[in-house]
Formats: C-alpha cells, sequence, structure tokens
C-alpha cells in the first residue's frame, strides 16, 4: 500500500517540498498545498527541482486552492504553527482523512489535532531532514544523515508507523519508527529551545554562540531547567542523533558547558558556521515566532508544576517583548 498512499502536505515550504518530492519518487501519490500560486505555477510548469547530494526534477501535484485536494491517506501539517488553524480551516472540507501527523516545532500539536479531527488516528513525528526553498520551484537538501522518527502517541509503532517509516526510507529519507514518540519531542524541543531562545538574545549564529563559555552556560541553564518539566511529566529522556542533550544535564555544569563548546566546535567544522536560528530570522524579519508553543510551552508547564526555570522566563519574555515591537 506504501507506493500508493495518498499524502496531502499542508504546508510545503522548504521541508514539505523537499520531502513531497522524495515520497512522490518513491511511489506515493502526493499533493503539495501551497499559499504562493508561483510557487504552484513553477512546478506545474517545470516540475520540482532538487538540489544538493543528488539533483533531480520530478512532477509533483501542487495547487494553492484548498478544493483541489481530494481525501488522503495521511495529512501532514507542516506549515509554522503560527499559521496551523487557518491552514486547518482550509481543508476543513476533508472528511475522510485516514491519518493526521504534526512535523511542526514545540510541544501540543498532538491535543490540537486531536480536538480537529476526533476520528482520525493522530500520530507524531520528529523530523531532522534539512530542506531550504531556493526559488519558486526550487527545493535544496542538507546533510543526508538527519532522521525522521515517526509514532503513535498512545499506541506505539502501529501498522501505519510501519508503513510511513517505510516509504520514507524507500524515498531516500532515513526514518525510524518508534514506541515513544513524545520523548523524541520533548528531547527535540529540549535541544532546540535554550540555542533558539540563546540566539535571539544575542543575535549571534548557532555555532558562534555555542562556543563562548558564558553563552554556552546559558544554554545547559535552561535545558536543565526544561529536563526539570520533562521529568515532572512522566517524560523518558536520551539522546537521539543529531538531538544529543544528555550531557549537558548530567553532572557538573561546567562539564554541560565544556560539551556544548564541543558541539558548536563539531558543528562549525562541519559546515555549520553561520547558521542562524529560524526563531531568529524571525526576529530579524519582523514576522511572529514560534515561541509560544516551543518555550511558552515550557514555562506553563513549570508554572502548573510550581517549578521555577528564571532562565527559560527570561528568555520567553524577551522574545515576546520583541514579537510585540515590531507588530
Amino acid at each position: 500500500m506504501a507506493q500508493s498512499m495518498k499524502i496531502v502536505m499542508l504546508g510545503a515550504g522548504g521541508w514539505g517540498a523537499l520531502v513531497g518530492a522524495y515520497l512522490t519518487r518513491a511511489g506515493a501519490d502526493v499533493t503539495l498545498l501551497f499559499r504562493r500560486q508561483a510557487h504552484v505555477d513553477a512546478i506545474r510548469k517545470s516540475g520540482l527541482v532538487v538540489e544538493g547530494e543528488e539533483n533531480f526534477t520530478i512532477a509533483v501535484n501542487a495547487t494553492a486552492n484548498p478544493a483541489e485536494v481530494a481525501e488522503p491517506d495521511l495529512l501532514i501539517v507542516a506549515v509554522k504553527n503560527q499559521d496551523t488553524d487557518a491552514a486547518l480551516d482550509s481543508v476543513s472540507h476533508l472528511k475522510q482523512i485516514g491519518a493526521v501527523l504534526s512535523v511542526q516545532n514545540g510541544l501540543g500539536q498532538e491535543e490540537k489535532l486531536s480536538r480537529r479531527f476526533p476520528r482520525q488516528q493522530v500520530l507524531g513525528m520528529v523530523s531532522r531532514i534539512a530542506g531550504s526553498l531556493l526559488d519558486y520551484g526550487r527545493v535544496r537538501r542538507g546533510d543526508r544523515d538527519f532522521p525522521t522518527w515517526v509514532g503513535d502517541p498512545h499506541r506505539g509503532i502501529t501498522p501505519l508507523v510501519s508503513e510511513i517509516t517505510e516509504l520514507f526510507n524507500k524515498s531516500g529519507l532515513p526514518c525510524f519508527s518508534t514506541e515513544d514518540i513524545r520523548g523524541v519531542e520533548w528531547t527535540k524541543v529540549l535541544w532546540w529551545v535554550p540555542s533558539s531562545l540563546t540566539a535571539v538574545l544575542t543575535r549571534l549564529a548557532q555555532t558562534q554562540l555555542m562556543q563562548i563559555p558564558e553563552l554556552a552556560y546559558l544554554v545547559v541553564m535552561m535545558t536543565r531547567e526544561g529536563v526539570t518539566v520533562a521529568e515532572r511529566m512522566g517524560i523518558q529522556l536520551r539522546d537521539y542523533p543529531t538531538i544529543e542533550i544528555m550531557d549537558r544535564c548530567r553532572g557538573a555544569v561546567e562539564e554541560g558547558v565544556a560539551s556544548v563548546m564541543a558541539q558548536g566546535k563539531a558543528w562549525e567544522e562541519h559546515g555549520g558556521k553561520g547558521y542562524k536560528q529560524a526563531m531568529l530570522l524571525d526576529v530579524e524579519r519582523g514576522r511572529k515566532t514560534e515561541v509560544e508553543e516551543t518555550a511558552g510551552y515550557l514555562v506553563r508547564r513549570a508554572e502548573e508544576f510550581g517549578l521555577t526555570v528564571p532562565f527559560l522566563e527570561t528568555g520567553y519574555h524577551v522574545v515576546r517583548g520583541l514579537e510585540q515591537a515590531i507588530a
């Protein structure tokens, strides 16, 4: 069934377009739903151009009109968190969706999707695939060894989870089925949030800030505060390939700082120099960030449990204040 799986990619920027191209090449029936008609026109005219370690062009279904979208086996939500409600409203006419999953940053998407789709299977996905939209109809893939994880938050590895995993791997996108998708989601958030908040606070590129002791200290302290929230919620944390936080939260703070600095140096040596976090880019471009669904989620849960998270709170309120200043 994987070869004929019907997939609608709701939001097809860099990640969505890239993954849509690979899954189409693997035999899936993919439809990319964009907001920008010029992007759709380019794909319809010349195909979707993929660049990177391998280069190919493929014909992919693409539309800017939700009415043209057929009932899918799988709806993948890949828009920014702040665009979720509008995007889901646009496909509210789809009544026979087989399953839904979100590949968005942050936590809490499962609850939102379950309210919208109470009869559908709602899956979780964490993806480290690096896709960049270069131009209309052109996308670039980054490092090939960045994997994806998928699982059912309640039932672990279901037949559908295995099918999606098989499809991704067949396409050339490394993917793992997991019994604990919530653990992967939390580990990614606790890796991403401290780096993103520190980037906004300093306006520095990622590998640069990670190699400065005082800023690596901020990353470590924010990570440790987030871990206290996860533990209170019963989340099991561990390292995953390219999502490694455990050395930041075990042992002395100085050891965590040294680990962050070493990771920053290694990342820079492997081509990461100059990389800016998405949250920093949003602030620089005067756009709304995803701070509410990421850092905000952690701060609110900490408050519910009576936990003190001063480093996270400071970063969260600074980003919110910057958003209000540029609104």
